[in-house]
C-alpha cells in the first residue's frame, strides 16, 4: 500500500515538472502556465522544426528605411534672347536659303534641341518666333515671305514641344539690314552677305 502510495506520488511530481505539448499547428512545447518550454541553454523546446509561428523564433529585423529618390532639381527659366551671348544666340537662330521658307536639316536639329529645352523646363510658358528676310524684293513681299519662315519653324516645335506656339508669328521682314552689304556691287557677292538677315529667331516667355 506504502509503495503504491508513493508511486503514485511521484507521476503526480512528474507530471507538474514536466512540459507539455500543446496540441497546435506550431507544435512546440508549453509549461503548465502556457509559456513556452526553453532549455538550460536559453533555446526553445520543440517537438519538431517550427514554422513562422514559433513563439521563441527571434523577433524578425526591422525593414530598413528605403531612402527616397532625390527629386530633380526643374530647370531654370532660359535668358532672354537680347541677354545670350553670340553663341548662345546662335542655338535659337534658325537660318534660311535665299528667297526660301524650308527649314534645312540644321535649322531642325535646333529646333530639336529646342522641343527638348521646352519640355525640360516648366517656367517656360509660352514661345515667339521672329521672321526676318534680306533686303531684297519689296516690303510686302519679304513680309510675307519672314511670316512663311516663322510658320514653317513654328509648324515644327509644335510638333516636338509640349506647348504651343503662341506668341507672335507674324515676319519682320526687311527690318534687319547687315551692315556693310549695301557696298557689295555684285549680286551674288550681296546675296551672301545678307545670308544672317534671313534667319528666324526662338525667344522663351518664362514665370
Amino acid at each position: 500500500m506504502r509503495s503504491s502510495l508513493l508511486a503514485a506520488v511521484s507521476l503526480i511530481a512528474l507530471s507538474a515538472a514536466s512540459p507539455t505539448f500543446a496540441a497546435s499547428a506550431e507544435d512546440a512545447a508549453y509549461d503548465k502556465n502556457s509559456g513556452p518550454v526553453v532549455d538550460s541553454r536559453g533555446n526553445c523546446v520543440r517537438t519538431k522544426w517550427q514554422d513562422a509561428n514559433d513563439p521563441c523564433a527571434p523577433a524578425a529585423p526591422a525593414p530598413k528605411p528605403v531612402a527616397a529618390a532625390p527629386v530633380a532639381a526643374p530647370a531654370p527659366a532660359p535668358a532672354p534672347i537680347a541677354q545670350l551671348s553670340a553663341a548662345e544666340r546662335e542655338k535659337r537662330t534658325l537660318y534660311f536659303d535665299f528667297n526660301k521658307s524650308t527649314l534645312t536639316a540644321e535649322s531642325k536639329a535646333k529646333l530639336d534641341e529646342l522641343a527638348k529645352v521646352i519640355n525640360d523646363s516648366s517656367a517656360i510658358t509660352d514661345v515667339t518666333i521672329y521672321g526676318y528676310t534680306d533686303q531684297f524684293g519689296s516690303a510686302s513681299y519679304n513680309d510675307a515671305l519672314a511670316t512663311k519662315r516663322v510658320e514653317a519653324a513654328k509648324a515644327y516645335l509644335d510638333s516636338k514641344s509640349r506647348l504651343k506656339t503662341e506668341g507672335d508669328i507674324k515676319g519682320l521682314g526687311k527690318s534687319s539690314p547687315e551692315a556693310g552689304c549695301e557696298s557689295e556691287k555684285k549680286r551674288a557677292a550681296k546675296i551672301a552677305c545678307m545670308a544672317k538677315e534671313r534667319r528666324v529667331e526662338v525667344e522663351f516667355n518664362a514665370k
